[in-house]
């Protein structure tokens, strides 16, 4: 099988990390229109896709402090009346979790394409051009420099709660000179029914319904004839918030989406999501989760279809065999399609990712090449 011709309409052709979180440096010389990273838990598989994230949002606060709360970086500080205050632990977004001044984060494609960088420096009110004096007393203010393509975007003081400066909307430069990227997230664990309603909302009555719907017929042994979110939106509590229930093919009621396995949710969501990531990212988070080995192989024949279609570039990761061999068949079968499998591995102190081209992945597969 001939290797399908790089993807030009990448929105990440290739990637380098600096300095982020437990990566000293990592090089991934070519993303696919479908990347799959494999390998053990903590080698950093996550942390590249948080990496992804933050480039896709070009360092906006809220996904960089996001980002840290989802994993409890936080820390407590006294102001200056004494008073102990929480805020965002914003040392460890850097490797060894320091902030000196000579290193930086660096996030983007390995050419000269733009870059992100976050720098820890100390900057002025006057110089900043933002900070209000009855929140910042003090002159000097240490903070988060954040850069894209060599421009800067914005400055995030550090000693200071996150609720303070979202009310006085710190942390942003008008008007922003990069927009960023689309970008949605799915994983580790199973999409919840908030975030299921809002990529419902987004697709019904297009196109991209009847793919929600194919989705959910590749897990189950009836038939889906429809789907429907229905509830209170202002309601939070399971019985009366808003939910999917689904119309399945001899039974007289519809029943709920969370009836029907996980499974079912989790190729559902991924649907879903690949529709409302047109023209963005879609980043996936232990891909394997609630997808019985089986059907693995029509998963990835759904995701590559139609993150083609859509325009979305998706990097996942796995530590499953059962998913990576499905990868590798669907991988494959689809000669237009690139999509391409790296297993991340430490040598020593040193992060690599080796690459398994689509040429190499049907004996990979075969041969149960240590991928993981």
């Amino acid at each position: 099988m001939s290797e399908p011709a790089p993807d030009q309409n990448l929105h990440l052709p290739s990637l380098v990390i600096k300095n982020f979180r437990g990566i000293d440096e990592l090089t991934i010389p070519r993303l696919g229109r479908v990347t799959l990273l494999a390998g053990k838990n903590g080698v950093g598989k996550t942390t590249v896709l948080d990496a992804v994230r933050i480039y896709a949002a070009r360092g906006r606060a809220n996904i960089l402090a996001g980002i840290l709360r989802n994993r409890e970086e936080i820390r407590r500080f006294t102001d200056e009346d004494g008073t102990g205050m929480m805020t965002t632990d914003w040392s460890a977004l850097f490797s060894g979790r320091q902030m000196p001044n000579e290193h930086r984060i660096g996030i983007g494609p390995t050419d000269n394409g733009p870059g992100l960088t976050v720098s820890s420096v100390w900057t002025t009110r006057r110089e900043s051009g933002m900070f209000q004096p009855s929140l910042f007393p003090e002159d000097e203010v240490l903070v988060l420099r954040i850069e894209f393509g060599g421009q800067q975007q914005r400055d995030i003081p550090v000693d200071y709660p996150m609720d303070a400066i979202r009310r006085h909307r710190v942390g942003t430069m008008v008007p922003e000179l990069h927009t960023e990227t689309m970008c949605e997230t799915l994983g580790p664990g199973l999409p919840g029914n908030a975030d299921l309603s809002r990529f419902w909302d987004e697709v019904v009555l297009t196109d991209d319904e009847s793919l929600a719907v194919k989705a959910l017929n590749l897990v189950l042994d009836a038939t889906v004839e429809g789907i429907a979110v229905i509830g209170d939106p202002a309601r939070r509590d399971a019985a009366r918030g808003r939910r999917v229930v689904v119309k399945v093919a001899g039974q007289a009621l519809p029943v709920p989406l969370q009836s029907l396995g996980d499974g079912a949710v989790r190729l559902f969501g991924v649907a879903l999501a690949l529709a409302n990531s047109r023209d963005g990212f879609l980043l996936i988070d232990e891909a394997e989760n609630g997808i019985h080995h089986s059907i693995q192989t029509k998963f990835w024949n759904m995701v590559l279809q139609t993150a083609q279609r859509n325009n979305v570039q998706v990097i996942a990761t796995t530590h499953s065999w059962d998913c990576v061999v499905g990868f590798a068949k669907a991988a494959n079968d689809l000669e237009d399609v690139e999509g391409i499998l790296y297993r991340i591995q430490r040598n020593g102190e040193r992060l690599r990712a080796v690459e398994y081209p689509e040429s190499e992945l049907a004996n990979a597969a075969k041969h149960r090449i240590e991928v993981r």
